[in-house]
């Protein structure tokens, strides 16, 4: 996969932002927290970060793109409620936010839009928002959700985890994988954990600002 070649359907043009970010506070996707608060999502993204190299190490694609994901995900969260005092659970509308407050230029925006929109596909459903509904994005209480059946490991365990979260049959968890998880190469979860190294690193200078 080469970033460049992803097309995203996130608006591009500044008024169709706006229009976005504005049905985004409509639908209540913004949620006011402690501007503190955001060193708890920064510590967060540095563990999802880890444990995506730790997977990419055990060649474990599938766990390598997720835990990175995630670990974009606090890093974006972090900066947000740093700069502006809210933080966001759904990733489409946190990415607008960014760019929307001018917290990310251009060349970020792109990226992390791509990103989403690429893995998004892969995956075949909405695995971000399937995981935020039993508290993965809770990040006060992010050891006990370490310790649960979600924390990471083997690629096996990401599908045994599957039949858990969304009640899949063994049929089912089986042509999942074959149909997306296998499509997840090498160069997909190097890519991603380059990204959410380099981004990571931006929102910790950012934030020290």
């Amino acid at each position: 996969m080469k970033i460049e070649e992803i097309k995203t359907k996130l608006p591009k043009k500044e008024e169709k932002i706006e229009i976005f970010y504005q049905n985004c506070e409509k639908r209540k996707k913004f949620i006011s927290g402690d501007k503190e608060n955001h060193k708890f999502h920064l510590k967060k993204s540095r563990h999802d970060l880890f444990r995506a190299i730790k997977e990419f190490e055990d060649k474990c694609w599938d766990w390598t793109v997720i835990k990175a994901y995630y670990a974009l995900h606090h890093a974006a969260n972090g900066l947000l409620l740093k700069k502006q005092g809210f933080f966001c659970k759904d990733h489409s509308c946190l990415i607008i936010a960014l760019k929307f407050y001018k917290l990310i230029n251009e060349e970020q925006f792109k990226e992390l839009s791509k990103l989403h929109e690429s893995f998004s596909d892969i995956f075949g459903f909405d695995l971000t928002f399937q995981l935020r509904k039993i508290g993965q994005y809770d990040v006060y209480e992010w050891e006990n959700v370490k310790n649960s059946g979600l924390k990471s490991g083997a690629c096996s365990e990401f599908l045994n985890t599957s039949k858990i979260i969304f009640n899949f049959s063994q049929s089912q968890v089986w042509s999942l994988r074959k149909n997306n998880f296998l499509s997840i190469k090498e160069e997909d979860a190097k890519l991603i954990i380059e990204v959410a190294k380099k981004f990571l690193s931006y929102v910790e200078n950012a934030s020290n600002n």
